[in-house]
């Protein structure tokens, strides 16, 4: 039995991306895939990529091709069709999340120079007198070339939330690993568990804080990769070369709170960055940021380093320490500048085998930071219904033990 369970474990790996639970295989763990159309019967209204009703979240370039983690849309519709066509520069078979309005989170694989339909006669809720709402993110890369409706639909515009939150980090905060990797990450369930807010996460697997080749392909770090477009991967480097996009951060409102998460590849036997050279990155990271966004609160967070055995226990080894203080230090007197501590928060088993944590790591730090900002700066939860981290759906049935 075990043999057979192992062939077919391999089997339906090789078949196509699964997802685990304990060692066991999700069953339908990408539900919602999109039927792929033509859009030439007629039927159909379009909307070029420039269009005004479409509100893009995360980081794009002026070509509607999409960068670091998580980047998405979000637009409202009249009627119960919609569709989106995806342009050459989409990574071949991408996973994007998809819902309507309050609705679970889907998921498709979408390609490169096709159309596919979203929304439909299948979709439940859907009213034709009234507005819905369309949120899409996406794990990786696509290009946006159209939005389509009902030839008697309408796009219409979906008014933003107040406040603005960006999370500036590494593979921890863009959800390498994960289950449903940016949608499954820290940083989404602590900016989506807010619930009332725009948030974008500038986070890329590799990067480092300071501004060297870490893993990628000529990569740069933060300190110089944050003013960019596109993200400090092999992908960006092909599409631009030397000479990337600069972002136009005027382009979204300035975020209100920014939470950094940088370190732990600086601190890797690869790059082992000087402490030194690390707070002095910090520090001019930090700068850039306020000056950027002057408003703006910015939490510092701690790096929870790794866990090692040691005899019949295991002990944290955080990263960095002395180094991320002294930054809170250097900027105690300006009232800006916060310091959250992971120690404690993650235990050895929230440690995936990739040395990333595992979904309950990430929705654990995600939780304990909106504890935090909501105690320490007051913001209240606004999510209060619609699901957030998806497929969590685990309990036993059993009502006694013996």
């Amino acid at each position: 039995m075990r043999l057979s369970l192992f062939y077919l474990l391999s089997w339906v790996l090789q078949a196509s991306a699964t997802i685990l639970q304990n060692g066991q295989v999700r069953e339908d763990p990408y539900p919602g895939q999109a039927p792929s159309i033509s859009l030439e019967d007629g039927s159909w209204r379009s909307y070029g990529p420039n269009a005004s009703e479409i509100s893009y979240k995360g980081r794009w370039d002026s070509n509607y091709v999409s960068w670091w983690s998580l980047p998405g849309i979000k637009l409202g519709f009249t009627g119960d069709q919609l569709a989106l066509s995806f342009g050459p520069q989409t990574s071949k078979g991408v996973l994007l999340a998809y819902r309507i309005g309050g609705l679970d989170w889907e998921f498709s694989n979408v390609t490169a120079n096709a159309t596919y339909q979203f929304a439909g006669s299948w979709t439940p809720g859907l009213n034709l007198s009234t507005n819905h709402t369309f949120e899409m993110r996406v794990t990786n890369w696509v290009q946006l070339s159209s939005v389509s409706v009902a030839s008697g639909s309408k796009l219409v515009v979906v008014p933003a939330y107040n406040k603005t939150v960006e999370i500036i980090g590494d593979s921890f905060a863009s959800g390498q690993y994960a289950t449903y990797e940016g949608l499954s990450s820290w940083a989404y369930n602590f900016a989506a568990g807010l619930g009332d807010v725009e948030y974008s996460i500038t986070a890329y697997p590799g990067i480092c804080l300071t501004d060297q080749e870490c893993y990628a392909d000529k990569a740069r770090g933060m300190t110089h990769q944050w003013f960019y477009a596109s993200d400090a991967g092999v992908r960006a480097n092909a599409t631009y070369g030397d000479h990337p996009e600069k972002w136009n951060f005027s382009s979204r409102p300035p975020a209100d709170l920014v939470v950094i998460d940088l370190g732990t590849n600086d601190r890797r036997p690869q790059n082992n960055i000087p402490g030194s050279t690390f707070y002095d990155s910090y520090v001019d990271l930090v700068n850039s940021v306020h000056d950027t966004y002057p408003n703006a609160q910015i939490v510092i967070m701690s790096l929870w380093g790794n866990f090692t055995r040691s005899d019949d226990t295991y002990i944290q080894s955080p990263f960095y320490v002395s180094e991320i203080q002294r930054v809170c230090q250097h900027f105690q007197n300006d009232g800006f500048v916060h310091y959250f501590g992971t120690k404690g928060i993650l235990q050895h088993n929230d440690i995936d085998p990739q040395e990333h944590p595992t979904d309950v790591g990430h929705l654990k730090i995600a939780s304990h930071l909106m504890q935090w900002t909501k105690l320490k700066l007051g913001w209240e939860f606004g999510a209060t219904g619609p699901e957030v981290q998806h497929d969590t759906l685990y309990w036993n049935n059993q009502d006694s033990y013996r």
